[in-house]
């Protein structure tokens, strides 16, 4: 049996990691693991493992643009002007929202919040939602904020001070040639200092609030207690579910929103993690962040109104927190079938299903209003279908919905090899609009361009990478030996999350592991459970998922090489170490 993956393994340097263990009383393998992620002394490993963000936060005041920002907006409070919050329908805008909303309110500000519908008027600051924004204003505005958006939108910056409307960027966004001319323009890309320079969309609103709160202090106002951590948790809940790197400030933000969690997530969270997990959980980690909240907070945005998961995440209202927390668990419940129904299209569209060979990249596409309506494609879900496609692939993987002209909007997905927005700029020919990362972006097709479109991006994801094709690998940290997995050693690991971008979950090697037990599991059996024994008489439990029709190449007493997460799970009320297999050869 072959692997599925190629199998990189980088050697560290022994001397530097003995030294770092020794120093720190760690097991060899955790320090090796420090020390290929650049950790190399004991005073950043201090840090890195310990995580303040009390002690390591930098001021707010050197982030680009904050101070201008905070000038205009406290002007605002000054004068009793109205300020709107201009979001986003997902998790990044709805909780940047609710941070810049929450700091306004406690400087006594006068401010509302909109967040635009994701399938009528689209990402960021486009015209039909400013016109909707400004008609359901109480009163006209003299300060408008973005948040999560903006950096690319001049025309409608520009249309907003010919109407006599401030406008203050917050963004995370990559900067194009030309900025808007906002009054400040806060964003990482602007000459944020390291440690800051990937924070998502919440931690760039997280920067002007905590600036505005210390304002505020200065100026003798004082604010509501406990606030601090209210705007962390949706700051470092955000850093997770946006998929930003985890080092830095990203990383201070997300533990500090895990160690805050209890006491200051708020009733409409608590009462979603409920619903979701079946019972409360009092330390959330990234894969309750990631998987478990992220997704049903998103989904108010992608099959509703993002005001859903807004109003939970701000209400104190118990009662109306587990209406608000059962309407986002069933309309995730929805998503969940359209997502799997415009899938499974995608997959026999592309050829992905009858496994054809795909060049360079997939695009596909489906109209949002079928002659049918059995077929419709839904903008909710492109970008989750075009990151499954993605996975599945390992190529950039596209996903359009068009109008009935033949244009439309997109969702690009790409793993580490390629550049999204490259691709996307070599295809401009055929696009109106495009922006977003190097692994996620945004497009908006051209009317009657698809196959145009289609042509001009796989020519270029290809080029991207020679027109080779990429075999996708896995990083091992270290080859163990028998005896070296223990419940001591997972629990060091503990200290090394919360994993995720650039700080991932450690991938662990081992050679000649005997299958003692071997069965496939899941309701379609389409995962596999093993029982290895890892020297002497100790066996562990493993689960390798996705991998069900492998079950009949390996059987009890196979010798095989496994590259694994090393996990403690509870299951079945047992707390026990299991192996999390990435991938096998025999």
């Amino acid at each position: 049996m072959q692997s599925k993956y190629k199998w990189d393994f980088k050697s560290v340097d022994e001397v530097v990691a003995l030294k770092l263990s020794h120093d720190l009383e760690l097991p060899v393998v955790i320090a090796k693991v420090l020390v290929s992620r650049g950790i190399e002394t004991k005073e950043v490993a201090r840090s890195f493992l310990s995580p303040s963000i009390k002690r390591d936060l930098a001021s707010p005041s050197l982030f680009p643009g904050v101070e201008q920002a905070v000038e205009r907006i406290w002007q605002a409070v000054m004068k009793r002007e109205h300020v709107v919050i201009f979001g986003d329908f997902d998790v990044d805008g709805i909780a940047a929202s609710v941070i810049m909303q929450k700091a306004l309110s406690a400087v006594g500000a006068d401010s509302s919040v909109f967040l635009p519908l994701r399938d009528r008027e689209g990402y960021g600051l486009t015209s039909g939602a400013i016109e909707r924004c400004l008609a359901q204003s109480p009163v006209k505005p003299g300060l408008l904020i973005t948040v999560d958006c903006g950096i690319g939108s001049l025309t409608q910056v520009a249309m907003l001070n010919q109407l006599g409307i401030d406008v203050v960027i917050t963004d995370h966004h990559e900067c194009g040639k030309e900025l808007p001319h906002a009054v400040a323009l806060v964003n990482p890309h602007l000459g944020a200092s390291a440690g800051a320079e990937s924070i998502c969309g919440a931690g760039v609103a997280f920067k002007v609030a905590h600036a505005l709160v210390k304002r505020a202090a200065c100026e003798g106002v004082a604010v509501p207690k406990g606030l601090a951590g209210r705007l962390v948790v949706p700051a470092g809940l955000a850093t997770v579910v946006d998929i930003v790197p985890l080092t830095g400030e990203n990383r201070l933000f997300a533990s500090s929103a895990m160690k805050l969690w209890k006491n200051h997530a708020g009733v409409g969270l608590h009462e979603l993690m409920t619903i979701a997990q079946k019972r409360p959980v009092r330390t959330p980690d990234a894969y309750t962040f990631g998987f478990v909240l992220g997704p049903r907070i998103n989904a108010s945005g992608r099959m509703g109104s993002a005001m859903i998961a807004y109003e939970l995440m701000m209400t104190e209202d118990r009662s109306r927190a587990k209406e608000l927390a059962t309407q986002l668990e069933a309309l995730n419940v929805e998503r969940r079938g359209v997502q799997s129904r415009i899938l499974e299209m995608a997959r026999r569209q592309c050829g992905l299903s009858e496994g054809q060979h795909i060049e360079g990249a997939i695009v596909v596409g489906g109209l949002e209003h079928s002659a049918s309506g059995d077929e419709d494609w839904h903008a909710g879900v492109a970008g989750i279908v075009a990151s499954q496609l993605c996975e599945e692939s390992g190529l950039p993987s596209v996903v359009i919905v068009l109008n009935s002209d033949g244009g439309g909007r997109g969702s690009v997905r790409a793993g580490a090899e390629y550049h999204a927005l490259e691709a996307l700029a070599a295809s401009d020919d055929a696009l109106e609009g495009f922006g977003g990362h190097a692994r996620a972006a945004g497009l908006q097709l051209k009317p009657g361009e698809f196959e145009n479109f289609k042509e001009l991006f796989r020519g270029a994801c290809a080029k991207q990478t020679d027109g080779v094709a990429v075999v996708p690998s896995v990083k091992i940290e270290c080859w163990l030996e028998p005896g070296q997995i223990s419940y001591e050693m997972a629990g060091y690991m503990q200290q090394l999350a919360p994993f995720g971008l650039q700080n991932r979950t450690p991938l662990w090697a081992m050679r000649g592991l005997q299958i003692e037990s071997v069965r496939a599991m899941g309701s379609n059996a389409e995962h596999m459970q093993f029982t290895f024994n890892i020297g002497g008489d100790i066996n562990v439990r493993a689960v390798w998922f996705k991998c069900g029709n492998l079950s009949q190449v390996l059987d009890r007493g196979d010798c095989v090489d496994v590259v694994f997460e090393l996990v403690q799970s509870d299951f079945r009320g047992f707390n026990e170490i299991e192996l999390r297999v990435m991938d096998m050869r025999k």
